[in-house]
């Protein structure tokens, strides 16, 4: 098992008026080394396309220490730990040029069939190639809490772009990053940073539907941090749904 690495420099267009880099950048510079990972691989882009197949990730565990700041130099770092017959297991990391980790990252990923527009078992032709171990071992990442959502602080609609759709013909998954946490507001993001994020990828969203961006949030004062709930929905249907602690 190994991993793949790759340095970036941090553009100003990547960074909020602070001079820090979005989160939903960062998890794009991440996922983009692991392309380039598959790639080498055979499994990119391209000859994922050949297949009819899609890559598509369920959750993601995110432990934030600090978000690179602009025009740093960035290490992304990403590695396969295990898969079985239906889920991919992976990390990422970010790294400082001093070698400090500043953004840890677990995640799950599915092969998701184009042509029918759902999840399918791992193909013969994608595992053969994997640099990882085979395991029916489930790793489930923590469970977000079960909430009434029938009393909301904030809730903000958004139209699905044409830009918001990659390759796989859906919405790339950083745009629930920005739709979530902009409903923050400017006062509170300034003055917060984001230590850890879980996110749940429950159904899809495509061009044209209209979302709604709900925010919860509470104040554990034992803790001395703020956590944050969101979720998306697409009509009545669960879109997406997160949990943010702060600091």
């Amino acid at each position: 098992m190994t991993y793949y690495a790759e340095e970036f420099t941090v553009p100003f267009y990547e960074c909020d008026p602070a001079g820090s880099m979005h989160l939903s950048a960062a998890m794009n510079h991440l996922v983009l080394a692991s392309e380039r990972q598959l790639a080498a691989q055979g499994l990119g882009p391209d000859d994922m396309n050949r297949l009819a197949l899609g890559w598509v990730t369920t959750e993601y565990l995110i432990n934030i220490t600090r978000l690179p700041k602009q025009h740093e130099v960035i290490e992304a770092r990403t590695e396969v730990t295990q898969y079985n017959k239906f889920f991919c297991y992976r990390n990422y990391w970010l790294f400082d040029q001093a070698g400090n980790e500043l953004v840890g990252v677990r995640s799950t990923w599915v092969v998701m069939s184009l042509t029918e527009r759902r999840m399918i078992k791992m193909p013969a032709e994608l595992t053969s190639k994997y640099d990882a171990p085979f395991s029916k071992q489930v790793l489930g990442l923590p469970h977000l809490p079960k909430l009434a959502w029938t009393e909301l602080q904030t809730t903000k609609d958004y139209q699905v772009r044409y830009f918001d759709i990659d390759s796989n013909r859906h919405v790339n998954n950083a745009h629930y990053f920005d739709w979530m946490l902009d409903t923050l507001g400017a006062d509170f993001l300034q003055t917060h940073r984001p230590q850890e994020m879980l996110i749940r990828y429950e159904h899809e969203v495509r061009y044209g539907d209209l979302i709604q961006s709900q925010l919860q949030n509470e104040n554990d004062q034992t803790l001395t941090a703020f956590t944050t709930h969101h979720r998306i929905l697409n009509g009545t249907e669960v879109a997406a749904e997160a949990q943010v602690r702060w600091h």
